[in-house]
């Protein structure tokens, strides 16, 4: 049954693709795209032993432009290409000079009925079917910090709204209704995930359907079905992989005198197996998962709170939205090696923020590796397997008011023990606010504001004679500014400090996914990252942006545990 769904829905994918553009234009052809220019200037300094092997400075940095065509030849179709040309800082008459294709897709609408795209889309479905969850560390980070991570988000095409890219094809059609129910809308979509090498990797594809209906305005229900599955017979290999995710979604919201009431759940099955030609196909992982959360809001106090209570087995998965961001097990470009054994570095805070190598942009068959000092929790954000959690918030947020504050509290604990049948408790405090402070000190016409974040994260787990106890504390706390001296010039700080300390057992996965061995941890460690910058806005859509950064790093993880980094950032930026 799978099989027949998973095809239809991919040939339905490519027979009808793109979306119409919202942007009534009566351009028939316009340019976009985006310019940059990004240098580098590193420190490294250790404090232990004197390091005669590693550089001690590192300059590097790059100039591109991102030039793409907007065409649309008729009102129904939107055509767009887009082109990177770059050149890596070093480069000269030509020499590191690099072209590539960064977007091309067709979009419109068929028969005045069904929106297509063709191509290149960015694409989500549910937080449990497929979601680009944010990287660690970057949450609620300071202004300045942002710039950084801007670059690195843009990049690799990670979106505010969590949208994943690929390539592929999507379609979408809705039908109104006179009575009882208002609409019915449609979607599907089809990429490709893995390309045959025509020896033993198959063509793997990603579809997904969205059934929504909308009965009224305050009520919205839906059914998600998404398959990863190979493709038979593109490679020599008997075997394909299978991965369909089922789940069904309400929303109802409804506002009560001042006071709006919402509640959201979803709730669903997948399975993860391989399949022989020649035997009957015997699913390896089967899991489910149920998530509800309830929200209430006073409009004119501007007070808000919500309690979400959720279970997610620890057999769940889904490829499209337990995929990472960032590949802790990557490669480091600045500063890969240090000391004179020439030890690998391990990932630290402030690569997160400006190394492109750590990050990937395709969806991955294997639950990824992850660092317990950033996040020992949530890792794999909503859809974290092994997990049973009530989480409660409260916050406030006024339109005119200078001051919003956000608290969440998570307790949770295992669904299942790993190597035992004790289970690992977790709980985490997490506060951020920002003030607007404008209007407090005489520059009203100015930007003035202040953000601040506390998060405390805490992991414990019993121990016995066979199986040691787990206790592992972290703690992130975040504080930045920006002021306008004058028009158009800012002046920006950050400070970002984590402090880590505990013991930890890493489960280790094989191929199949299940865990045949531990890894003992024993974290012990402190980042501190401090940043002063100035920014000149030339208009809302480019700047030029020069920061300085000092780093620094103190962890058991390696032999020189305490070193430094200073760094020089010019960043010009221009959206077009």
């Amino acid at each position: 049954m799978h099989m027949k769904i998973h095809h239809i829905l991919f040939l339905l994918g490519i027979g009808c693709t793109a979306t119409v553009t919202a942007q009534q234009d009566t351009r028939k052809i316009t340019f976009v795209g985006a310019a940059r220019a990004q240098f580098y200037s590193d420190h490294y300094n250790s404090y232990f032993e004197e390091d005669t092997v590693t550089t001690a400075k590192l300059n590097s940095g790059n100039t591109l432009v991102d030039l793409g065509i907007n065409m649309r030849p008729n009102p129904q179709m939107e055509i767009q290409g887009m082109v990177r040309v770059r050149n890596d800082y070093g480069g000269f008459w030509g020499a590191g000079v690099s072209f590539d294709v960064r977007q091309l897709y067709v979009k419109g609408v068929a028969g005045g009925i069904v929106r297509y795209q063709l191509g290149d889309i960015n694409y989500k479905l549910t937080p449990y079917t497929l979601w680009n969850s944010n990287q660690e560390m970057i949450t609620g980070v300071p202004f300045l910090l942002q710039q950084q991570t801007d670059v690195v988000n843009y990049d690799h095409f990670y979106n505010n709204d969590n949208s994943w890219r690929q390539q592929g094809a999507s379609a979408e059609v809705a039908f109104e209704f006179a009575k009882w129910i208002k609409e019915i809308g449609i979607k599907t979509v089809a990429t490709r995930v893995k390309t045959s090498d025509f020896s033993q990797t198959n063509d793997r594809i990603f579809s997904g359907v969205n059934l929504s209906l909308i009965q009224s305005e305050f009520l919205r229900v839906g059914f998600n079905y998404v398959n990863v599955f190979d493709i038979y017979g593109t490679s020599r290999s008997n075997t394909t992989f299978h991965h369909p995710v089922m789940t069904a979604t309400m929303n109802y919201s409804r506002k009560v005198g001042v006071m709006q009431h919402t509640i959201e759940a979803e709730a669903g099955r997948s399975k993860w197996y391989y399949k022989e030609s020649d035997s009957d196909s015997i699913p390896d992982w089967q899991g489910k998962f149920a998530d509800a959360k309830y929200k209430i809001r006073h409009h004119n106090l501007g007070v808000h709170g919500g309690v979400q209570l959720k279970y997610v087995s620890s057999d769940f998965r889904s490829m499209g939205a337990q995929t990472k961001r960032v590949n802790f097990n990557g490669q480091l470009n600045a500063f890969q090696r240090v000391g004179n054994e020439q030890a690998l570095r391990p990932v630290s805070m402030i690569d997160l923020m400006r190394e492109s190598g750590l990050y990937t942009m395709q969806l991955q068959t294997n639950l990824m590796a992850f660092a317990p000092q950033y996040d020992n929790i949530t890792p794999y954000g909503e859809a974290t397997p092994n997990r049973q959690a009530m989480i409660l918030s409260a916050g406030y947020d006024k339109k005119n008011n200078p001051v919003n504050a956000q608290i969440n509290y998570y307790r949770g604990q295992e669904v299942r023990g790993e190597g035992t049948t004790t289970l690992r408790n977790f709980e985490r405090y997490e506060l951020s606010a920002s003030f607007n402070a404008k209007q407090y000190i005489g520059a009203k016409d100015k930007e003035a504001s202040v953000q601040v974040r506390f998060r405390n994260d805490r992991t414990t787990r019993q121990g016995s004679e066979a199986v040691p106890g787990i206790d592992l504390t972290s703690q992130t706390m975040t504080a930045g500014f920006d002021y306008e001296l004058k028009k158009q010039w800012h002046l920006l700080g950050a400070f970002q400090m984590l402090t880590y300390e505990g013991f930890e057992m890493n489960s280790v996965r094989d191929e199949n996914q299940e865990i045949f061995n531990f890894t003992e941890l024993n974290l012990k460690g402190s980042e501190q990252l401090a940043s002063i910058g100035a920014k000149y806005t030339f208009s809302d859509k480019s700047f030029l942006s020069v920061q300085y950064y000092q780093f620094l790093n103190s962890t058991n993880q390696l032999d020189e545990a305490l070193y430094t980094n200073k760094q020089w950032m010019l960043l010009y930026q221009i959206n077009f």
